[in-house]
């Protein structure tokens, strides 16, 4: 039995095999004429980050890096600090002189001694087993500090403090406050307590009037 192909379907068949001819030719002039190369892979570099990171200077071909010159550390010298200097400390001047006259003037030793640092002294007499005396020594001492003139306190039981005033003054007030001033004369009397205000205002005037 004899198979004939009509005509029609041979044209058909040309074409066809014509256009699968010119398809496959075109994709491999596409392709570079070849799928055996292989596309070289890319290598990302990572840069160093954060606190201290130091990145390396990439190379370039053909250009040689440039030598760094190193640096010589700063010398500092150090500064000797001068020595700080202690305040003298001042000693109160004393006016011998002063201390003779009171003592000339038959006062106690510790009221001759004060007239050496001061124009003015405030004395107080006092019984050290009294409580009020007690309290008139404290009035009688704060006074004298607002007054800024010295202070001597003389216990009345004592022969070796009070006797040399008993024998020019006669019975001492107890308690008691005396004001004397340069060279040692008597310049106030309170007999009984008085409060530091009363003493202080005592010890100015006596001072201003000497």
């Amino acid at each position: 039995m004899t198979l004939t192909v009509s005509a029609p379907v041979r044209i058909a068949a040309i074409c066809g095999l014509v256009f699968t001819v010119i398809v496959f030719g075109g994709l491999r002039l596409l392709g570079g004429g070849g799928g055996d190369s292989v596309a070289e892979p890319k290598v990302i570099k990572h840069h160093p980050f954060g606190p201290g990171a130091t990145a390396k200077p990439t190379a370039t071909p053909g250009v040689t890096p440039k030598a760094h010159k190193a640096t010589a550390p700063t010398k500092h010298t150090a500064k000797t600090a001068a020595p700080r200097r202690t305040p003298a400390v001042r000693r109160p001047v004393i006016d011998t002189a002063a201390i003779k006259a009171a003592r000339a003037a038959g006062l106690p030793e510790p009221l001759a001694q004060a007239f050496g640092r001061s124009r003015t002294v405030v004395v107080s007499l006092y019984d050290p087993y009294s409580q009020v005396d007690g309290t008139s020594f404290a009035e009688a001492k704060a006074g004298a500090a607002i007054a800024g003139v010295a202070f001597v306190p003389l216990n009345v039981l004592s022969q070796r403090d009070v006797g040399k005033l008993t024998e020019q003054l006669g019975l001492l007030p107890d308690p008691g406050v005396l004001v004397y001033v340069r060279p040692g004369a008597l310049a106030a009397k309170i007999a009984g307590f008085a409060d530091k205000e009363t003493v202080a205002q005592a010890a100015t005037n006596a001072a201003q009037t000497s």
